[in-house]
This record gives structure tokens, C-alpha cells and sequence, in this order.
């Protein structure tokens, strides 16, 4: 299973998605629909006070007394209304939650974290819907059974209602197609966020995507975008941007559904062609950072300068001098652990070659079995999301930049960084700031982080 950026491929995919503009946009839209959706709920309760009142003034009996029952019984329909209304939101407010955790775990390289939190959220309100779904479609079919049956029971009164029972019918046909339609829906988007789920704690990528969802997503989508022309034509401005936004979300995510599809396909069926695509964007990418700070290589992490200001090493910058600039004598990396990134030589995959046979290094974290690949020529460990290239955000024993793994002159090393809790190989503990040879089958502990060390 290939990674990028320290990340298992699955995963990666899940995060480069989920920060993707097409997924910020999706999350904007959703929210400015469940907002607008709130708003015209609240807008809306004055119009049965309206109602009420142009019902008592064409009476012509309009007195004080009139007047403020009207005003009781129209404010407690208002209350009633918006009450009603802010339930019927509920579930789009709790999914609108879950999508921002998962965009802020995801661009926080946080996963799974949080983002299984969202997934969880956006699973119950679809198993929600999904129940009252069936049961609405069991009112709804008793109802015209009922219907059916006060027709069929007054026909002798009346005469032939055959063209009656055929269009009672038709309308229960109806009925059942619209909500076998939706319970398939939820049945499937919940299979979905299952599966998704999963990978994302697992790493094991699935292709196993609902089409299904995606077409009705892409439906959901036109209809909305039809409600909100509508809307402009009536100069309904609230209900305009709700469906306006729902429509956005929707086309978004069936957009995003398909992508994830298809790239998940591509990593089981050809994970060689899936890693050569994710390292030539990775290499695009640097180029552009390259390109925008000449000085520096790449963006500068503007939220660790605390940490830069008690490293006096500077071990935060990811592009430094070659080893040979900074160290002329050629003994290491030195006391100061001042650590060049070779980010600039990019090693397929962590790649070696050995008498003539192509090899990867590979990690395997022992507490999740997670295969980690070092991919490129430095790769480091350690629990600053934004400034290593495998984090472990979940074990308190890391430290910020923990342990350096090089490949050179095709063959492996390891390198404490001066950390709090130290790194072992194979029981016994590296001196800081010298590399180490790794070999096939060695054990590595970080702090109390294990790991084994494929080569092959």
C-alpha cells in the first residue's frame, strides 16, 4: 500500500479530499443552506398572524376582545410553526458539523481523529432519516388504503367511483416509488459512510462507493437548483439561497464521490501508477512553494516560531543546506542536531537499489499495523502535524520532531533528535543526532511507539 507525505494511501486520499476546494465549497453551501433555512423558519411564523388577520377584517366584527384572541391564537400557531420548522433543521444542522470536523481534521493532518467523530454524526442523522422514512411511507400507505376504502364504502351511495379507486392508485404507486427510493438512498449512504469510516481507521482502501448515491446526490442537486429559480422569480430571497446552497453541496459531494471512487480503484488495481500521480503532484506542488518564497524554499510555519525560539538548531526548517555545506568535516550531522530535509531528491517510494534489485523501506506501526512508507530521501517522525512527514498526534510519549529517517547511497539510517523519551533499535537506545544503519526486520521504539522495519 503506497503513501504520501508519511500517510497511509487510503488515508491519504480521505485528506487530500477533504481539503480540496470542491469540499470547502460542498461545506460552504450546506451551511449557507441549514443558515437560511433557520432564518426563513423564523421568518415565516408572522405569516399565519397575516392570515389570521385578514380572515377577522373581511368579517367585519373586529373589537379589542377580537383583536387579541386572534393575537393569542395566531401567536401560538407562530410558536408551534417555528418550533416545527427549527426540528425539521436539526438534522441538516448536525450534519453541517460533521463535515467541518472533518474538513478541520483533515487540514489539521488529524485523521483519524476527528473526522470519524463527523462521519459518525453525518451515520446517525442517516439512520434517522432512514427510520422516519419508513415510517412516513407506512402512514402515507395507510392513509390512501384508508382513503380507498371511504371511497369504495360510499359508492353506493353515489354511483361508479372506478375513476376514483384508479386515481387513488396511482397516488399510493406513487408514494411507494418516492419512498423506496428514499430508503434505498439511506440504506446505501449509510453503507457508505460505514465503509469510509473504516478505511479511515483501518487504512484499507474500499471501492465499494454507492453510484447510487451519487446520481441521487446529483438529482437532489438539479431539483434544488430548480426550487432556487423559482425562488429568484418570486423574489423569495431566503428560500433562494437555501436551495442555492443546497444545490451547490449537493453536486459538490456527488462530484467528490466520484472522485474518491476512482481513486480508490486506481490504489487497489494499480498502486504503482496511484504513487507515481501522488508524487508528481507532491513534486508540482513543491515546485509552486518553491517558486513563491526563493528565500526559503517552501511557506514558513509561522505557528511554530515558540518552539524555534527553544531550538536553537533551527530544526524546524524543512529545506537547508547539503549536509556538506553545513557540516565540511564530514563526521555526521554534528552535537546540534541542525537536520537537513533532502526533500529536493525525491526517492520513489523510499527506494534503494541493491545489487541491482530494487528495494522500499517500509515501517510497520505495531499498535495499528499500519505500513508506513518512507518515501522520501529524509523523512521524519513526530507529533508536529505541521512539520513532520508521519504524525502520531496520538501518543503523548513523541516528541514535536521525534526521529529522522534518511536513505543515501542506497542504504538506510535512523537519528534521534534529541528527543524526551529517546529511540530504541532493537532494545537499545541511539545515541542523539547520529544516524544509525537499519536493516530488515530490526524493531524501532519511539518512546513507547514500536515499530518494524521492512526492507524489500
Amino acid at each position: 500500500m503506497y503513501t504520501t507525505n508519511g500517510q497511509n494511501g487510503a488515508i491519504s486520499i480521505i485528506r487530500k479530499l477533504s481539503v480540496s476546494v470542491l469540499f470547502l465549497v460542498g461545506a460552504i453551501g450546506y451551511s449557507v443552506y441549514v443558515l437560511f433555512g433557520l432564518v426563513g423558519s423564523l421568518a415565516g411564523g408572522s405569516e399565519v398572524t397575516d392570515l389570521m388577520d385578514r380572515i377577522m377584517a373581511m368579517s367585519g366584527g373586529y373589537s379589542s376582545l377580537d383583536y387579541s384572541a386572534v393575537r393569542a391564537v395566531s401567536g401560538m400557531f407562530n410558536g408551534i410553526s417555528v418550533f416545527s420548522m427549527l426540528m425539521s433543521m436539526l438534522p441538516a444542522m448536525v450534519i453541517v458539523a460533521g463535515i467541518w470536523l472533518i474538513f478541520a481534521a483533515a487540514k489539521r493532518n488529524m485523521l483519524p481523529g476527528t473526522a470519524s467523530v463527523g462521519l459518525t454524526m453525518a451515520r446517525v442523522i442517516a439512520i434517522i432519516q432512514l427510520v422516519l422514512a419508513c415510517i412516513g411511507a407506512v402512514l402515507l400507505e395507510i392513509l390512501c388504503i384508508v382513503a380507498l376504502s371511504a371511497v369504495n364504502s360510499i359508492s353506493g351511495y353515489y354511483g361508479s367511483t372506478g375513476s376514483v379507486n384508479a386515481v387513488l392508485v396511482f397516488i399510493m404507486i406513487i408514494f411507494a416509488g418516492v419512498a423506496a427510493v428514499q430508503i434505498i438512498y439511506y440504506l446505501k449512504l449509510n453503507k457508505m459512510i460505514v465503509k469510509i469510516k473504516d478505511t479511515l481507521l483501518t487504512g484499507q482502501p474500499d471501492e465499494e462507493i454507492s453510484l447510487y448515491v451519487e446520481i441521487l446526490c446529483y438529482i437532489s442537486g438539479a431539483i434544488s437548483a430548480i426550487g432556487a429559480l423559482m425562488s429568484l422569480a418570486d423574489v423569495e430571497v431566503l428560500n433562494f439561497f437555501a436551495n442555492a446552497g443546497l444545490a451547490t453541496a449537493d453536486i459538490c459531494f456527488a462530484i467528490l464521490i466520484r472522485q474518491y471512487r476512482s481513486k480508490m480503484e486506481l490504489l487497489i488495481h494499480n498502486p504503482q501508477q496511484f504513487y507515481q500521480e501522488m508524487q508528481m503532484a507532491e513534486q508540482r506542488a513543491q515546485q509552486q512553494r518553491s517558486a513563491q518564497y526563493p528565500y526559503q524554499g517552501q511557506q514558513p510555519y509561522q505557528g511554530q516560531q515558540p518552539y524555534q525560539a527553544q531550538q536553537p538548531y533551527q530544526a524546524q526548517q524543512p529545506y537547508q543546506a547539503p549536509q556538506q555545506a553545513q557540516n565540511p568535516s564530514g563526521s555526521g550531522y554534528g552535537e546540534t542536531s541542525e537536520l537537513p530535509y533532502r526533500n529536493e531528491t525525491m526517492v520513489l517510494g523510499g527506494q534503494m537499489i541493491n545489487n541491482g534489485v530494487l528495494q522500499s523501506v517500509r515501517l510497520i506501526r505495531q499498535k495499528t499495523g499500519e505500513t508506513i512508507y518512507i518515501n522520501k530521501a529524509s523523512f521524519w517522525f513526530g507529533k508536529d502535524a505541521g512539520n513532520v512527514d508521519y504524525c502520531l498526534t496520538d501518543n503523548a510519549a513523541i516528541s514535536r520532531r521525534h526521529a529522522l529517517i534518511t536513505i543515501r547511497n542506497n542504504e538506510c539510517f535512523i537519528q534521534d533528535n534529541h528527543s524526551t523519551n529517546r529511540t530504541f533499535l532493537n532494545g537499545h537506545v541511539l545515541e542523539a543526532g547520529v544516524d544509525t544503519p537499519l536493516s530488515d526486520g530490526d524493531r524501532v521504539r519511539m518512546g513507547d511507539e514500536e515499530f518494524t522495519v521492512s526492507i524489500g
